[in-house]
């Protein structure tokens, strides 16, 4: 049985990303052929895990197109609760209505349907199927 752990390790490797992002100091943001620099907010840091985990969970990918679903599953699931991650997705999703209005609009409905894990206590040695259950993210369409 995989733990949260594992998946988050298998998620970083399979998208290369660092082992922890949670712990580095910046992080870069890529849309497109372009790449920006910024600092790692102590927001972000107690965000992060739990963002990675939403996407193993629904199984958006790490892509652009996945970043946007993510936000509108988010914003319906429950946001991370601070001004400045709500600043920093809102774009996100609304590029999505524009960009992949099915693809985002299903991300948002599933996301009414299911809580997010932003708030609750995180065991990463819980396996991924209990975590799963907890949130009941069903997605309406492969992503």
């Amino acid at each position: 049985m995989t733990t949260a752990a594992e998946a988050l390790a298998a998620y970083y490797a399979a998208n290369g990303i660092e082992a922890d992002p949670a712990r580095s100091a910046t992080w870069i943001c890529k849309i497109g052929p372009a790449s920006v620099e910024f600092p790692n907010w102590e927001w972000r840091r107690d965000a992060v895990t739990r963002h990675d985990l939403h996407h193993i969970l629904t199984g958006y990918p790490c892509t652009m197109t996945g970043e946007m679903q993510m936000a509108a599953w988010e914003f319906a699931a429950g946001r991370y609760r601070h001004w400045a991650a709500t600043l920093f997705c809102l774009p996100l999703a609304l590029m999505g209505v524009i960009c992949a209005p099915r693809r985002t609009a299903l991300a948002f409905r599933a996301g009414l349907i299911s809580t997010s894990l932003y708030g609750s206590e995180l065991d990463l040695n819980k396996p991924l199927t209990a975590l799963r259950a907890e949130i009941a993210a069903l997605p309406t369409e492969a992503p």
